[in-house]
């Protein structure tokens, strides 16, 4: 995730000196790529925010259980909105009636057995989902 950030970022700052914005308007942007990576790295790529999820159990019920890095817990429902390939799983969860977090999850954080699992089950989830409207 740590590459994949910075490779994103290095990208976007790259493209600045060929474009032909002005030289404070480049400033602007470089400080918005900048400002990005540092918001997203601790809650994406090293995980030492407070607020960041450590653990996620979820039920057979659907009922997600969330330890964030403080230690705290906290009770989550899965959005239909999950994004499930090979290589990358998005999951969106709501933590109350306004609050939505992601978890990113990568092959090499889980051992393959868990996260083929883990595909296969959300695609019966969605699937079932979207069958029941």
């Amino acid at each position: 995730m740590a590459a994949w950030l910075l490779l994103v970022h290095a990208a976007a700052a790259l493209q600045l000196p060929f474009t032909t914005l002005p030289m404070p308007a480049m400033l602007l942007i470089a400080t918005g790529i900048l400002a990005s990576l540092a918001w997203h790295w601790p809650r994406q790529a090293s995980r030492a925010a407070p607020g960041c999820i450590h653990s996620l159990t979820w039920d057979g019920d659907g009922t997600c259980h969330l330890q964030l890095q403080d230690g705290a817990m906290r009770r989550a429902t899965l959005c239909r909105t999950a994004f499930v390939q090979p290589w990358l799983v998005i999951l969106h969860l709501r933590t109350g009636s306004r609050l939505r977090r992601q978890l990113v999850i990568l092959p090499d954080m889980l051992d393959p057995v868990t996260f083929r699992r883990l595909r296969v089950r959300l695609r019966m989830e969605l699937g079932q989902a979207d069958a029941s409207r």
